[in-house]
């Protein structure tokens, strides 16, 4: 089954979040994917965000099911989608 991979942006829902801890959270809601990369990023105004990608499979529904997970995470103001793709096999000559 092919995977795909989404670039997410998660909003804490105060300043004052521990965002490490909020990505630990998010991980363990997070039923129809996972998490295999994230920083914590500025934003405007001071603002710290959280930027992760999330791998899924390619089956209906999913961005919906992840958007839902995150959101319904303590300490989650929202999120968006950045970018959606397929996520590429690396071919290596000899097997």
């Amino acid at each position: 089954m092919k995977q795909i991979i989404y670039t997410l942006r998660v909003f804490p829902d105060e300043d004052t979040v521990d965002l490490e801890d909020l990505l630990r959270r998010i991980g363990e809601n997070l039923k129809s994917g996972k998490i295999v990369a994230s920083q914590v990023a500025d934003f405007f105004f001071g603002m710290k965000v959280l930027l992760m990608n999330v791998e899924a499979p390619e089956v209906d529904g999913v961005s919906d099911r992840i958007e839902e997970e995150i959101k319904n995470t303590k300490g989650v103001s929202d999120m968006e989608i950045l970018r959606v793709s397929r996520k590429v096999e690396v071919w290596r000559e000899g097997g």
